[in-house]
């Protein structure tokens, strides 16, 4: 319980004052390249509070003059922290709509150029998609958790189409990664940290130029395979899990 407290404290005061030092950057430019170092360093002192020791495999699949969708699964809130610390590309992604009402933290997310979302309406949810074609013009990678949410079992959630309509909209490649071992950190329902190591995988990126919208249908395949593999072993199967997710990015 201690180290919990712990990171809940840390995870407070890093968000103040990383959030704070982002107004601050923001006010005088939004796409600023130097906000992205904060993020980074925010991310970085969330994980190593949490006692976890993060490895990374196929970093060299990305290019520093690239921009990507990363597509990963979900299992935790450290998955977040993993993806800022550990890629060195302008990253951002769509959020809960509440979080962005967090005196400091949400405006920061706000002014650095997170996208809010309300998966429960449609048309916010229109919205939040052309602000992500918006982002993604101004230089950024985008992420997107295709489960939409936290899932409380090993097993993958379906994947929802949108995150592959934004790659093929945007011509952007697909970069599929598997966060690794989160679920035993911190999994869903859980308020207990425990410390421990996490893998996150790279896998080898998937082409979206010149494709259609049918294409889609075989993107989210494609991915879910390459992550599937790389969290489960070569002979992983596809059986998606019926259980509900917690939606919180």
């Amino acid at each position: 319980m201690a180290r919990t407290l712990w990171v809940f404290a840390v995870a407070v005061v890093s968000s103040l004052v990383c959030g704070g030092t982002v107004l601050v950057i923001a006010s005088f430019r939004s796409t600023s390249p130097v906000i992205d170092p904060v993020i980074r360093f925010w991310a970085r002192t969330i994980l190593r509070a949490g006692g976890i020791e993060l490895r990374t495999e196929g970093l060299e699949q990305i290019r520093s003059d690239e921009r990507y969708i990363l597509v990963a699964n979900h299992y935790s809130y450290f998955d977040i922290p993993c993806l800022f610390a550990s890629i060195q590309q302008p990253i951002r992604f769509l959020a809960k709509k509440s979080l962005f009402s967090i005196p400091i933290f949400g405006w920061a997310l706000s002014r650095a150029g997170f996208i809010p979302i309300d998966r429960k309406d449609r048309r916010t949810a229109v919205k939040s998609f052309e602000l992500a074609v918006q982002r993604i013009r101004k230089g950024n990678t985008i992420v997107v958790f295709p489960e939409e949410g936290r899932t409380p079992i090993r097993a993958m959630r379906d994947f929802q189409r949108g995150g592959f309509l934004l790659a093929i909209r945007s011509e952007l490649p697909i970069v599929p990664i598997a966060i690794d071992s989160t679920f035993d950190v911190l999994p869903v329902g859980s308020s207990r940290v425990k410390p421990g190591p996490v893998t996150m995988r790279i896998g080898a990126p998937i082409a979206t130029r010149g494709l259609s919208v049918r294409d889609k249908q075989r993107l989210a395949v494609e991915t879910r395979q390459q992550i599937g593999r790389m969290l489960f072993g070569a002979g992983w199967k596809d059986e998606p899990a019926s259980s509900g997710a917690d939606s919180d990015a």
